[in-house]
């Protein structure tokens, strides 16, 4: 597991001169500061030293899928990006969009619909005298494959060394420019009631104590501001015909 916050010192994962995607060992291949979780997602502290330029540059693309994906919930929380700039949801001509500004040292976050009633997309519950707010999500296009690769490569970065011979098969998939969607492509979200989000990054690998098989061997979770987000990193053979008729949580 790691973890890191505001105020707290970075957290470095892995050595300079092996790149754990891909095999380069150039020394010149490892100039750029490489994130380990997505800097778009607000991550400031936790960077990889085994990731080589090219994969850096490659992942990119990855992570700007994730982050389309969960847009509207970085732009209600505020999580900062890359510059320290929160995202604006959708075009501002687009169906819709969401955007979050600090007026007078103040937290603003407006909502445009276009060719909509306004009704249909804000309102105030009287009994509760909350506001409510009804956000298209289909403004933002990504490739939900490359949103995933992004889940897998943070998890990979995460993984001991002894344990990469398993994971074979989804490291050559990760590197491979096919996108399709693999068996079982699951992601389990939740995300906190909406405030500001938290400058909070963590990521965990859970690891199968049992030999049995009808549960996953390896989960990464990772919370970053106010979205949780869970996958199964597929291993080469220790999963099985994982998922079983057994259901597991």
């Amino acid at each position: 597991m790691v973890q890191a916050s505001l105020g707290e010192p970075g957290v470095v994962l892995g050595a300079k001169g092996l790149c754990r995607f891909c095999g380069e060992a150039d020394p010149r291949s490892f100039r750029n500061v490489a994130h380990a979780l997505p800097e778009a997602l607000g991550n400031k502290w936790v960077i990889s030293l085994d990731e080589c330029d090219s994969c850096n540059a490659r992942f990119s693309a990855f992570d700007d899928a994730l982050a389309k994906s969960v847009g509207a919930i970085l732009t209600v929380g505020g999580t900062q990006g890359k510059g320290n700039k929160v995202r604006q949801t959708g075009r501002t001509n687009g169906p819709a969009s969401i955007r979050h500004r600090i007026v007078d040292g103040q937290r603003s976050i407006s909502m445009s619909a276009n060719g909509t009633p306004f009704s249909d997309h804000f309102g105030v519950n009287s009994r509760t005298g909350e506001l409510m707010f009804r956000i298209p999500g289909g403004t933002e296009r990504f490739v939900p494959a490359k949103a995933y690769k992004a889940l897998v490569k943070m998890a990979l970065a995460l993984l001991p060394d002894d344990e990469l011979p398993n994971f074979t098969k989804i490291i050559a998939w990760l590197g491979s420019a096919d996108d399709d969607l693999l068996p079982h492509m699951i992601v389990g979200i939740s995300f906190a009631i909406i405030g500001n989000s938290p400058p909070l990054r963590a990521a965990a690998l859970l690891r199968r104590t049992s030999e049995r098989r009808d549960t996953p061997y390896m989960l990464f979770v990772t919370t970053m501001g106010s979205v949780c987000l869970q996958i199964v990193l597929k291993a080469d053979a220790l999963d099985g015909n994982w998922p079983s008729q057994l259901r597991t949580r």
